[in-house]
């Protein structure tokens, strides 16, 4: 059965979708995958990684900020 995609009834947000699903398919195009699969290796995989990765960071550069104000403050 072919149904009509589903739309939000808000044009940008439609557009803005259309476009990363077209961004997602020629990705998948591009590494000879499937659209799941990138889908899988970008929201899944790579996305949580660079999270983790950017909170890691967050939490180092804090401390060292906190560090130095205490620095500061003996001096």
């Amino acid at each position: 059965m072919n149904r009509p995609p589903i739309r939000s009834g808000n044009p940008m947000i439609d557009a803005c979708f259309d476009l990363c699903v077209d961004i997602l398919l020629w990705l998948a195009d591009l590494f000879g995958v499937s659209y799941n699969t990138i889908n899988i290796w970008i929201f899944c995989i790579i996305w949580p990684i660079f999270t983790l990765v950017l909170m890691i960071l967050v939490v180092k550069q804090y401390l060292k900020i906190r560090k130095l104000k205490q620095e500061l403050k003996e001096k």
